[in-house]
């Protein structure tokens, strides 16, 4: 299992790299579409997207620390479940000013990272009941901000598209 420090790192990490591609997008070239991954999404929506799974992170550990259900498990128990969270995020931000989506980006970030550094080791290795394929909080909190590098590496996978459009526009 990933300890908390490691996830943190991992997070940080990828949020760095992130952040320095942003840097180099004027408002304009961040909020154009069509231009991530061959599809409609642009940087401002990829990072919609990102920030929307840290904050339905922070939202599981926040509900476990109290005790309760956290409330996106009932809604990933239907098929089409991440794909309709992540439309159904990118459209709530699609008018949004470019800078407000920037600012919410680190905030959802700087929040999840206090609320991992805010738990303690036995809560995040205690028992996860509310998912059969994670066994511990850290672990669904991982798995939530997974890709196919492994846990906590969600951002992982999307840096090649955003660092290829951050190169094709500065040539």
């Amino acid at each position: 299992m990933t300890s908390r420090d490691e996830a943190v790192g991992l997070l940080e990490q990828q949020h760095s790299a992130v952040a320095e591609l942003l840097d180099e997008l004027d408002p304009d070239a961040f909020a154009r579409r069509g231009t991530m991954g061959g599809g409609e999404w642009s940087a401002k929506d990829l990072v919609v997207h990102l920030g929307s799974w840290e904050e339905i992170a922070t939202g599981v550990i926040d509900a476990f620390g109290r005790g309760e259900r956290p409330a996106v498990e009932d809604a990933f128990g239907t098929p089409g479940a991440v794909d309709r969270t992540n439309e159904v995020e990118v459209e709530r931000f699609i008018d949004a000013a470019p800078g407000d989506v920037l600012a919410r980006f680190e905030d959802l970030h700087h929040r999840l990272v206090g609320a991992i550094r805010g738990t303690s080791d036995e809560t995040w290795s205690a028992p996860y009941p509310f998912d059969p394929d994670d066994d511990t909080l850290g672990e669904r909190v991982g798995t939530l901000l997974s890709s196919d590098d492994g846990p906590f590496m969600h951002a992982s996978v999307h840096l090649p598209d955003l660092r290829a459009y951050v190169d094709s526009i500065s040539r």
